[in-house]
């Protein structure tokens, strides 16, 4: 996190010192975008300001109006302006030379004048305001400041003056004539313009700093946003307009804060957001802007501020050059023909940021939605539901194309829940907070329109030898639910009427019909008609803290046995020492366990990822494909925040808590392969 003070030299009026903060030590400069010229407001302080209409107290230099918005422009009429605010009022200043004042009784469309475009953000939209600026007849007549399609402004004031070739104005203007500014004063947007007629009732020229309208028109940059532009936006030569825009009440009082994607980063600011002084930024590790494909602003736990929901494409898992496609293409002696070129291959990803009083967001939730590579694409369908005071997150199947089941291995995530495979018996699943943490608040069963993967044999052909793969899991019928041997469980270990969070069957174990295969806090429990006679269970407790550091729970014939394999995805929790601060330490594991009527043997264990804080490494997990079933490759991953001279943990050689070590991407080894020896999974040589 860095904090940087930012001088302002641009406007000699405005409140010096701007600080901003950030979660990463840099952001990806990107490609710079066309920018959109935004205009900064100058900061006049709570003192009573002089309307006087000789611009004294403004900068030297105005914001020429040099956009044609109608007309041919040319050199009569032409303008500059600024835009000014305290507390309780905005100002406009503009110099305006023009050969001839053209002004009516009525302040009507079709004479002089200048105008204020301006649009406030709301949680629906933005809503815009055009301002009149109507000048006087110096020495003859007041001027008037009114709505363009309503009456004039209470208790705004215009002075004009003399200038050379034309006239000055100075306007103020209460912020009460703007509903939406007593709870925002960040992301407005705004221009100056100048109309000229050369006879009543005919508007020849408008002039203006841009001819956009509504929520297109460029930013107005209050104090609080000015650090934001000159450090970030500006600095990294990206767009002025953002490219994702939301307001929402996330922090501290009621007043709403903005957030937006400027290129790689998501900010946050807000003008009484850390004293309305400092802005907060976030990489979102994406190559640009286009990479988030979704932002929205909802009260996720019923805490009554709002939170942060963005879907953001990431790069897929890093893997080495390792024949990946090469054996692909050997398999059943199928060559498939590429759909996508590699550099549109990524993993979609949906989090939730949640921001208490005060501090910094957080990452609350987040779940894998879509893998698209060059063979295929998985597409989840993401939906809201209001329930009560918070809002949930229900993830369903959606759009498939391309791969063949029975050929996926694409690396499954390790630090959150992965895309609902269209093979998966889970049709949805609903994510709701309860206080501490989203949890799985239900699930929807349905029949997969495609076959599970299954255990693969490279190069054989149909005639190889070894029982056939066992069939994919699917949700149990209720032939199969077996409900008093489920009960015969639940009364052994004292388990009450909540459901299992992952119920599906696969056959595991014994005969060929299939068993049941639920986890019911953290145990892994089996039982089934052909399994110890449909009289008894096998179970296995996982190793974690609770049943929601259980993320996921699937079956498949890894060893190439005829049985499905239960895999297990979880993470541990460990406190770290005093001198890292005494922080939680995440640990991601991958477990593979082999199904026996005496029990579950855990035949593979592994740790697939670390985390500390914002810092973390993810290792990629294949199936690589043999004469029979799998062998498992760990692969060395991305690391966040962490480098090879702030990894502040030792490198393991060998296994740590029963695991098999994580591989780092500065380490010695940068891949590892497992193969299956007849009772457990060792390294090769």
């Amino acid at each position: 996190m860095k904090r940087r003070k930012i001088s302002d030299t641009t406007r000699p009026r405005a409140r010096q010192s701007l600080i901003f903060f950030g979660l990463a030590a840099a952001l990806w400069a990107g490609r710079a975008e066309a920018r959109t010229r935004a205009l900064e407001a100058v900061v006049l302080g709570s003192d009573k300001v002089r309307i006087d209409g000789l611009l004294r107290e403004w900068p030297a230099k105005l914001d020429s109006l040099g956009e044609v918005v109608q007309g041919s422009g040319g050199g009569d009429p032409s303008a500059s302006g600024v835009i000014g605010y305290n507390d309780k009022n905005l100002f406009v200043a503009m110099k305006i030379k023009d050969g001839k004042l053209v002004r009516t009784p009525s302040f009507g469309d079709g004479e002089d004048y200048a105008s204020l475009e301006i649009a406030f953000p709301t949680k629906s939209g933005f809503h815009p305001y055009s301002v009149r600026l109507y000048a006087g007849e110096i020495g003859r007549s007041a001027g008037m400041v009114k709505f363009a399609n309503g009456g004039a402004v209470k208790g705004a004031r215009l002075v004009e003056a003399p200038s050379d070739g034309g006239y000055t104005i100075e306007v103020s203007i209460p912020w009460t004539a703007f509903p939406e500014a007593s709870r925002v004063r960040v992301g407005i947007r705004a221009a100056l313009r100048y109309a000229d007629a050369d006879s009543p009732g005919s508007v020849r020229t408008i002039i203006g700093t841009s001819a956009a309208s509504g929520s297109n028109l460029p930013p107005l940059l209050l104090e609080a946003e000015q650090g934001l532009y000159r450090s970030l936006v500006r600095k990294r030569g990206l767009s002025e307009m953002p490219a994702r825009f939301a307001v929402g009440d996330i922090a501290d009082d009621s007043t709403l804060e903005a957030v937006a994607v400027y290129g790689s980063a998501l900010t946050i600011v807000g003008s009484a957001y850390r004293g309305g002084k400092e802005y907060f930024f976030h990489d979102l590790a994406v190559p640009n802007a286009a990479a988030v494909t979704r932002l929205e602003i909802a009260d996720f736990t019923g805490d009554g501020k709002d939170d942060i929901l963005l879907v953001k494409r990431a790069p897929p898992p890093t893997l080495p050059d390792d024949d990946k496609e090469k054996a692909k293409g050997q398999r059943h002696g199928i060559a498939k023909e590429k759909k996508r070129a590699p550099d549109d291959s990524y993993r979609e990803v949906l989090q939730v940021l949640s921001v208490s009083s005060g501090e910094n967001p957080y990452i609350a939730f987040q779940h894998e939605t879509a893998v698209v590579t060059k063979d295929g694409e998985i597409r989840n369908d993401v939906s809201l539901k209001h329930n009560g005071s918070k809002v949930d997150i229900v993830i369903a199947q959606g759009k498939a194309e391309g791969f063949d089941p029975s050929h996926y291995d694409e690396p499954m995530p390790d630090n959150m829940e992965s895309s609902l495979l269209p093979w998966s018996p889970v049709k949805s699943r609903t994510y709701e907070w309860d206080g501490k943490q989203f949890a799985d608040a239900g699930s929807e069963s349905w029949t997969p329109k495609m076959q599970a993967p299954s255990a693969v044999r490279e190069v054989k052909p149909a005639a190889a030898d070894g029982p056939p793969p066992a069939p994919p899991p699917r949700p149990p019928s209720a032939d199969e639910l077996l409900e008093r041997v489920y009960a015969l469980y639940r009364r052994d270990h004292h388990v009450g009427i909540e459901k299992p969070r992952f119920d599906f069957v696969a056959d595991v174990a014994g005969d060929a019909t299939p068993e049941r295969v639920l986890l019911q806090g953290r145990d892994v429990v089996v039982f089934g008609k052909g399994f110890k006679e449909g009289l008894s269970y096998a179970y296995t407790t996982v190793g974690v803290d609770s049943s929601k550091d259980i993320v996921d729970v699937s079956a498949r014939d890894v060893t190439g046995d005829g049985k499905a394999e239960v895999i297990v995805r979880g993470v541990l929790h460990a406190k770290a020492s005093a001198q890292l601060g005494g922080k939680v330490v995440d640990r991601h594991a991958f477990y593979v366990y082999q199904v026996f009527e005496s029990g579950l043997r855990r035949i593979f264990g592994a740790e697939t990822g670390r985390s500390l804080g914002d810092d973390s490494i993810t290792d990629a997990v294949r199936f690589v494909p043999r004469d029979k079933g799998f062998a498992l490759e760990l692969s060395s991953g991305k690391a966040v925040g962490w480098t090879d001279k702030t990894y502040p943990f030792p490198i393991d050689k060998t296994p740590y808590g029963g695991l098999e070590p994580l591989l780092v991407p500065w380490g010695d080894v940068r891949q590892k392969r497992y193969h299956f020896d007849g009772s457990s999974y060792v390294a090769d040589e």
